[in-house]
Parts: structure tokens; C-alpha cells; sequence
């Protein structure tokens, strides 16, 4: 794929993101229900930052700039270089979903998630800095509050170093400790701030949250259940095209690619368990993995044809399902 190439999918996704974030503001979408996934009660400053506020707005346009800028930061340590397409890719995924609008706590989640991966491929792969693995899992632990299901795949998420680690005991206890950090930060603050009532309250709300199984509410149409098609058809490609690579990349990129396929198994069935409504921006987290993992696919010059097809297929039917909302 030439440089051209490149550069003209670059403006031409950009240009498609604004509009479809610009005519989000006139599908009418409700703000997703925070409650569902924070496990903070019904704040009032918490409407403030999460409902149909200017504040609102303005923090999530600036979280998805940091989320884009940050994948960017991490291709260019860990896989392929620089390359502007990937973050255009990530906020073009992201703004299908008219939700996107909204600030709300999978925004936080998914800057969280992707530093804590950030730290954990830095912990592999140089000189298994503990204090890298220990920010990896502090990052991780922040966020569990803002998204308690998130907890159940800590062991799962030990295990991805646990075997290449020199010293297992000290990588166990930092990973503990660096989980647990936020956690009795967060409980310290609730109990001074609120008191007893409200300490106990939070806990019993934390259980509910991580333990929402099945709560779903789904309302899919046609043009969504198509878009989630041809994105997991062309993330599996992208994936058995990393896996048949994997001895051709450097030592640090294969180790990295590797981690970010199971990084995106694993939120992926979180996801799918607690999901309580898939017209709530889920994707802003999804698309953290999955965006670096269809750039391995898509930017390589043997699969333009390819590219092309998923960019036409996906643009077609982002700009129908919001045409379709207008004629409604």
C-alpha cells in the first residue's frame, strides 16, 4: 500500500467520523445508564459528568482524542511504527455508536485499560521492571470501580506474564497489591467522605454490578447486527493473519501481538456477560484491541483489496443506519 494510500483513507475516514459524530447530535440518544456499570449510586455531580451536559460533551470528545492519541503511542513502542491511520480507525469505530457522544465510564475504562496494557508489554519486554508490572495492575484496579466485572479475569490477566517472569512470587504480589491499590483507595475516600451507611451501600452496589450476569436488553436492527458481522469477520481474518506472522515480526512485536489478542478475548466475554444494553457504548472499550489488531490486517500492502472492502463495507453501513434514523 503506498504512502497516498494511506493518507487518503486517513482523511477520507476522518472526514466520515466528524459527520457521524456531528449527526449523532440529532439522532436523539439518551446517555447510557451509568448505574449499570458504577457502582456509585445515583450522584448528583455524577449527572453532571455522565447526562446530557456541555460538560459531558466536551469530556468525552477529549477522552476519545487522548484514547486515539494513546493507541497511536502504543504502536509506535510496541508494533508497527508510525502511522496515522490507526487512531482514525479506533474514534471511526467508536463514533457508529450515536452514544459516543456521552461521556461515560467505559470512556475511563477503556484509557485505563489500554495504559495498564501499555505497562504490561513494557514489563515483557525490557528488563521486567517490577514497578511496571505493578502500574499495569494499578491502572487495571482503577478500572475495576468503573467497571466491576472486570474482576473476574484478574487471574486470567496474571497469567499472561506469569510464565515468561523470572521472579513468579514478587510478580504475584505486585500484581495483588497493584490491583487492590485503587480499590482500598477508592473504599478509604467513600468511608471518610460518606461515612459507614454509605461504605456499606457501596459494597452491596459493587456486588450487584460484577455480578450482573444475563441482564441483558437487547435491541439490534439490521444495519447493526451487519456492521458487528462484517467487523468480528474481518477481526477473526486479522487475527489468523497476526498468528501466521507472528515468526516474522521482532521478538517485542510478536510478544505484543499476542497480548492483545487475548486482551480482546477477554474484555470481549466480559462484555458479552454483562452487557446490559447494546446500544451503550461498549465498543469505546472493544475497539481498544480490536483496532490494533484489524491495523495488522489493513495496513498491509498484500491485503489493499482487502482494506478496501472493510473501509467501503463498514462507511456504507454507518452513513445508512444514519440515514435511515432521519427518515424515521
Amino acid at each position: 500500500m503506498s504512502t497516498s494510500k494511506i493518507n487518503g483513507r486517513v482523511i477520507v475516514l476522518l472526514l466520515l467520523a466528524a459527520a457521524l459524530y456531528v449527526s449523532a447530535f440529532f439522532t436523539a440518544p439518551k446517555p447510557m445508564n451509568y448505574d449499570a456499570v458504577l457502582p456509585f449510586g445515583n450522584l448528583e455531580f455524577l449527572d453532571a459528568l455522565f447526562g446530557a451536559t456541555t460538560l459531558s460533551y466536551i469530556l468525552s470528545i477529549s477522552f476519545l482524542i487522548i484514547i486515539a492519541v494513546s493507541i497511536y503511542a502504543f504502536n509506535l513502542m510496541f508494533t508497527t511504527g508510525i502511522n496515522y491511520l490507526l487512531p482514525v480507525l479506533y474514534v471511526f469505530l467508536a463514533v457508529n455508536n450515536p452514544r459516543v457522544i456521552f461521556f461515560s465510564p467505559l470512556h475511563i475504562v477503556a484509557l485505563l485499560l489500554l495504559w495498564a496494557l501499555v505497562f504490561s508489554a513494557r514489563y515483557r519486554s525490557s528488563a521486567q521492571n517490577l514497578s511496571d508490572n505493578f502500574l499495569s495492575f494499578f491502572l487495571y484496579g482503577a478500572a475495576v470501580i468503573f467497571f466491576p466485572p472486570l474482576v473476574w479475569i484478574f487471574p486470567l490477566v496474571v497469567l499472561i506474564n506469569l510464565r515468561a517472569t523470572e521472579e513468579k512470587i514478587k510478580y504475584i504480589f505486585t500484581s495483588f497489591f497493584g490491583m487492590i491499590t485503587p480499590l482500598v483507595m477508592v473504599c478509604a475516600v467513600c468511608y471518610v467522605v460518606g461515612g459507614n451507611e454509605f461504605f456499606k451501600g457501596l459494597g452491596g452496589s459493587f456486588w450487584t454490578s460484577m455480578s450482573a450476569v444475563g441482564r441483558h436488553d437487547f435491541d439490534f436492527s439490521a444495519v447493526e447486527i451487519a456492521t458487528c458481522l462484517v467487523i468480528i469477520s474481518f477481526t477473526l481474518i486479522s487475527i489468523f493473519y497476526l498468528l501466521r506472522h507472528l515468526n516474522r515480526y521482532k521478538i517485542i512485536h510478536s510478544n505484543t501481538a499476542i497480548r492483545i489478542i487475548i486482551f480482546a478475548v477477554l474484555i470481549t466475554l466480559i462484555c458479552a456477560l454483562f452487557l446490559t444494553d447494546n446500544h451503550d457504548p461498549y465498543g469505546v472499550v472493544l475497539f481498544v484491541p480490536v483496532s490494533l489488531i484489524l491495523f495488522e490486517y489493513l495496513s498491509s500492502p498484500t491485503n489493499n483489496k482487502g482494506a478496501t472492502i472493510f473501509y467501503t463495507v463498514v462507511a456504507g453501513l454507518a452513513i445508512i443506519s444514519r440515514i435511515i434514523v432521519f427518515v424515521r
